[in-house]
């Protein structure tokens, strides 16, 4: 995430991308909380799936905490491998532009 945001951001940007993007990104990402525990507010818990921090959080917390019921590990490792694939794509394409520009 941190390459296909960076490449395509100019150095003054830095400090507008952390506050627009890098902190929503955190508190959205269910580091501080569960996933499940979005259920009262179902738009909310679907919209953040598209967050790949939410996946990470919930895979560490599947892996210390099974007697606790998470999302699915098959679900977590297809949405890791996505994003992976996806981002690392971004990524590069975008590296490539700012080096051969």
């Amino acid at each position: 995430l941190g390459l296909a945001i960076g490449t395509r951001a100019k150095p003054h940007q830095v400090p507008l991308i952390f506050s627009v993007i890098v902190l929503p990104v955190t508190f959205l990402g269910a580091t501080y909380y569960p996933w499940a525990s979005l259920d009262p507010i179902p738009w909310l818990k679907w919209a953040v799936l598209v967050n790949p921090l939410v996946y990470m959080s919930e895979g560490l917390r599947t892996a210390l905490t099974p007697q606790f019921p998470h999302m699915p590990v098959p679900v977590i490792y297809a949405a890791l491998i996505g994003f992976i694939a996806l981002l690392s794509w971004q990524g590069i394409e975008g590296f490539k532009k700012r080096v051969l520009a």
